[in-house]
């Protein structure tokens, strides 16, 4: 017999569930081998002013995270932020690139890197708002 709870112990479930999922997903796709990527804009004391986060998996990049300090916005950095991060996925063997941004970030600056847009979910985070997903293939 199974049954249904809310858990106290999230961590042990969540390791439980994600244990699961990747052995299914292992059985039908192929081992996940995951290889983080990280890079950053430092300033000339070697504070970070900005940086991309994401995770090469399978034959894919999933870009998470993506920032810009407000005062370096506009002088290409995200781009090449974006372009490293791409090459070093083609390096890896990517077939391509995806990610989220949501309607008070930055939708408007995926296409101009030519990625599509291949989504969108309204009233997210808060009413009135976006979340757009993209997608660029290598």
């Amino acid at each position: 017999m199974v049954t249904l709870q809310r858990e106290t112990d999230v961590a042990e479930t969540r390791e439980a569930v994600l244990n699961g999922l990747s052995a299914h997903n292992a059985a039908v796709v192929g081992p996940r081998n995951g290889v983080p990527l990280a890079l950053s804009l430092r300033d000339d004391e070697g504070a970070v002013m900005g940086g991309l986060v994401g995770e090469l998996k399978w034959e894919w990049l999933h870009i998470d995270l993506l920032w810009i300090d407000e005062r370096h916005r506009g002088a290409g950095h995200g781009e090449a932020l974006l372009a490293m991060a791409e090459q070093a996925a083609r390096e890896n063997g990517a077939r391509g690139v995806y990610l989220s941004t949501m309607s008070l970030q930055a939708p408007g600056f995926y296409p101009k890197q030519g990625y599509r847009e291949c989504g969108v979910m309204e009233d997210y985070p808060v009413a009135g708002h976006r979340i757009h997903h993209f997608a660029k293939a290598l």
